[in-house]
């Protein structure tokens, strides 16, 4: 967030409105994920009287301060609110910023343990915003978390303090085209997703471009664990189709093969029955429900491709807009 201070914070003369500042300031020097701005010479200056330790601190605070332009900006006044009522900008007072600058970024994920592995394989600094208490990944519990994004979407403080990301769970290419929706009765849960996020703000969700996060373990890692699939659904007559593919239950667990869901094996377009028998029994089993642990034995300094680095960079700048 970037925080803002008014001029006239370091004239009012109200005790309690000192002291509430001395708070949030003690506060933000252990909060320096969020961008400070000031005049400097009039914070300083009040800084001298009222927080000499911490003087030096803040001139290389506000000289170092990077403005997101996509961050949240609350403005610091003494004739500012007592809590938030309206979208932001937000003017509040000192001790209302309080609780809003104390408070980490909620990361919802579907699942917080195998989707948390996955961010912080493909993001090198998440790990590092987790420790420093900047992100608090939760489990956003599969299913319920519509409900979760539908109740953020009307507190004006958790919509912007709150950031989901999920599955595309799409089986085709083309079902990442604007205006796609699923066939009646087959249901697609990252396009439910999707449609509950249209009530928040647009850098405060990720949808993945590929299926899922076993979508993106690299064919390295897949062969360990099942070589014959893994050469089959890495071959050229796969291609790009590899990033819709059913990673935990394979062909099986869509309905393909053998042909026990219609309208589910029917999203891939015929692609997977169009292979050769060969790679088509090499696709049916997938590599089981536990595949996502690969990303525990990925390299250091794996090299990603360049569409996924572009994928995570612009998940990584979201990620740094909403802290």
């Amino acid at each position: 967030m970037i925080i803002e201070f008014d001029d006239g914070c370091w004239t009012e003369e109200d005790v309690e409105w000192k002291q509430g500042l001395v708070d949030l300031l003690t506060l933000l020097a252990n909060r320096s994920q969020h961008s400070v701005v000031a005049i400097p010479a009039l914070m300083l200056a009040w800084c001298e009287e009222y927080l000499k330790l911490h003087v030096d601190y803040f001139r290389a605070r506000l000289a170092a301060a990077q403005v997101r332009a996509n961050a949240v900006k609350i403005y610091i006044s003494p004739t500012g609110a007592d809590s938030v009522e309206v979208l932001p900008p937000w003017t509040l007072k000192a001790r209302a910023a309080y609780a809003i600058v104390n408070q980490p970024l909620r990361m919802l994920l579907e699942n917080d343990h195998s989707d948390r592995l996955f961010v912080e394989s493909t993001i090198p600094s998440f790990a590092s915003w987790c420790s420093r208490g900047w992100i608090v990944p939760e489990m956003g519990g599969g299913s319920d978390m519509k409900r979760k994004i539908l109740e953020a979407s009307t507190d004006l403080t958790a919509r912007w303090r709150t950031f989901y990301m999920f599955d595309s769970d799409r089986l085709h290419p083309a079902e990442l085209n604007a205006g796609w929706s699923p066939q009646a009765p087959e249901s697609c849960q990252g396009h439910v997703f999707e449609q509950a996020c249209t009530q928040l703000p647009a850098g405060r969700w990720h949808r993945l471009e590929r299926r899922s996060i076993e979508n993106y373990l690299p064919e390295s890692l897949l062969a360990a664990s099942d070589a014959n699939t893994a050469a089959a659904l890495f071959d050229a007559s796969v291609g790009t189709m590899a990033h819709f593919y059913n990673y935990k239950l394979g062909l099986t667990g869509d309905g393909v093969v053998p042909a026990t869901k219609p309208l589910r094996a029917a999203r891939s377009q015929g692609f997977w029955t169009a292979l050769s028998p060969a790679s088509i029994t090499a696709l049916k089993a997938g590599f089981g429900k536990k595949i996502a642990e690969a990303f525990c034995q990925l390299p250091e300094n794996h090299t990603w491709p360049v569409a996924v680095v572009n994928e995570m960079d612009a998940l990584s700048d979201a990620l740094q807009d909403a802290i």
